[in-house]
């Protein structure tokens, strides 16, 4: 029995203290500062979230890959295969059948002898050599694969 009331008394003097400071703090600016934080940390990871811009891409991740400036360039010749074999030449979607006459194309309009291309590094190597089969068919041996630098 008396262990019983000293247990009670502690509880009793541990349960004041537990909330001292919670009830001594304006619930309403916690509640405040717990919103901004959020907010902010909702900002940043809106921020910095990988964008694919309406493709499933993800190209291959690098710590040797140099910047090629001419692959911006408004003539320059990218192809994209992306992961379910898929080719993208520039912006618009081709056949394979169809990439050598569009870089045959490209390439009378006074274009740079260099395809750029970038590959979805979950795609298959038998669509990697089809779209390098038919770049070589157009006559361009110069190829650069992109890749993302981190």
């Amino acid at each position: 029995m008396l262990q019983r009331l000293q247990l009670r008394v502690r509880n009793r003097r541990l349960g004041r203290q537990r909330y001292t400071f919670f009830s001594s703090v304006n619930s309403s600016a916690f509640g405040q500062s717990m919103l901004g934080c959020v907010f902010i940390l909702l900002i940043l990871f809106m921020m910095y979230a990988p964008s694919h811009h309406g493709l499933a891409f993800d190209g291959y991740i690098s710590h040797h890959a140099r910047p090629m400036p001419r692959a911006l360039r408004d003539d320059a010749m990218r192809v994209m295969l992306s992961r379910d074999g898929t080719i993208y030449f520039g912006n618009a979607k081709v056949t394979s059948a169809d990439l050598a006459e569009q870089i045959r194309q490209h390439l009378g309009r006074g274009a740079e002898h260099k395809v750029f291309l970038m590959v979805d590094q979950r795609s298959r190597f038998g669509d990697l050599t089809v779209v390098l089969d038919e770049v070589r068919h157009a006559g361009i041996w110069d190829i650069a694969f992109l890749a993302e630098f981190r």
